[in-house]
């Protein structure tokens, strides 16, 4: 039975490992002995393109537009292609004038403005807020609906008091872990190789979870791809998912998706951050130019299966389409799956 207890627990031990992983890349970093010093390493950080909403929201969005959730992903694989050239000289830029920021890297292209730099500052501050309260809901929400097991139902997240919500403790363990290996360092231009670790780690966490899940719904409680798609294309609610007609806007949509999503894996603050500002070796690139393509292929693999698996087995809105990737195992009862799968998410 997955009791409160046993969650946190679990929730806290992952947590404790992040924290030594970062903990001992610092150490490692001090004495010249980096861990981040690796294609493989790097790639896997690269991954923090995909959030908590990838891991929940992607299926959410394809069980209502079916494949509308491709074009985030494919602008991202389109313009990896260029890493080779875009990106490497980029980073050789950004090593050459010392640059630590996105606000940095723009004012240094115009004189190195410093009332550029302060507005582009201020305007990714501003722009990141909602997107980081997205990823505290999805948590939050997560650990919500795990708290019901073995009934799976879509709870109330409104709390009378700060000290009541989820996301409210989850904010405070980003701080502390962004004050002790992310901005605790005097000098900027040092890498933060024990964060670095951490993503790095976490990103296969995810996908690992993500698959697992993706392969339980698909060959145990369907009986495979096919199993899957002939039962969804019987219903035609479902049926027309699988085609282009069902992402609102159409062509337009797919087409400003895919142009935003081109951009967002360059100039998101988060991926500036790793691709460029810890980056320890621009030969790295060219692994990542087909490896980080690969880790968004797998982790969206079963997003589709998983969308309409979650629409067979919780017909006319029963369960939050969001929580699917939790819920599916939640009604197999299958508790280390589950248990797993919201490690995955946090």
């Amino acid at each position: 039975m997955l009791s409160d207890g046993v969650v946190l627990f679990a929730a806290f031990f992952y947590m404790a490992i992040l924290f030594a992983i970062a903990y001992v890349g610092d150490r490692r970093s001090l004495a010249k002995r980096s861990m981040i010093s690796n294609p493989y390493v790097y790639s896997l950080s690269l991954a923090i393109y995909c959030t908590a909403w990838t891991y929940y929201g992607s299926v959410g969005r394809a069980a209502t537009t079916g494949l509308g959730f491709l074009p985030i992903y494919l602008g991202p694989t389109l313009m990896a292609a260029l890493w080779w050239f875009v990106l490497r000289k980029i980073v050789r830029i950004a090593k050459r004038h010392r640059i630590t920021s996105l606000a940095d890297f723009i004012g240094s292209r115009y004189g190195k403005s410093a009332s550029l730099t302060s507005l582009v500052t201020v305007i990714c501050v501003i722009g990141i807020l909602p997107y980081i309260s997205l990823q505290l809901k999805a948590v939050a929400a997560s650990y919500a609906v795990i708290q019901q097991y073995p009934e799976v139902i879509t709870p109330q997240l409104i709390h009378s008091n700060f000290w009541q919500d989820t996301a409210f403790y989850i904010a405070l363990l980003l701080a502390a872990f962004t004050i002790m290996f992310g901005t605790r360092q005097l000098d900027a231009t040092e890498h933060h190789e024990g964060m670095v670790a951490a993503i790095a780690f976490e990103s296969l966490v995810k996908l690992i979870a993500f698959l697992a899940v993706g392969i339980y719904t698909t060959f145990f409680l369907f009986d495979g791809l096919g199993a899957l798609f002939t039962q969804a294309m019987a219903e035609p609610a479902l049926a027309r998912l699988l085609t282009l007609e069902a992402m609102p806007g159409g062509y337009t949509n797919w087409f400003a998706l895919l142009l935003i999503s081109m951009l967002a894996v360059f100039f998101l603050p988060r991926q500036f951050q790793v691709a460029v500002v810890e980056n320890t070796d621009e030969a790295h690139i060219d692994k990542a130019t087909w490896l980080f393509p690969l880790y968004l292929l797998l982790i969206n693999l079963f997003v589709l299966p998983l969308a309409l698996g979650g629409l067979l087995l919780f017909p006319e809105g029963a369960v939050d389409p969001d929580t699917f990737v939790l819920s599916i195992p939640m009604a197999g009862q299958q508790e280390w799956l589950t248990l797993f799968v919201f490690i995955g998410g946090l």
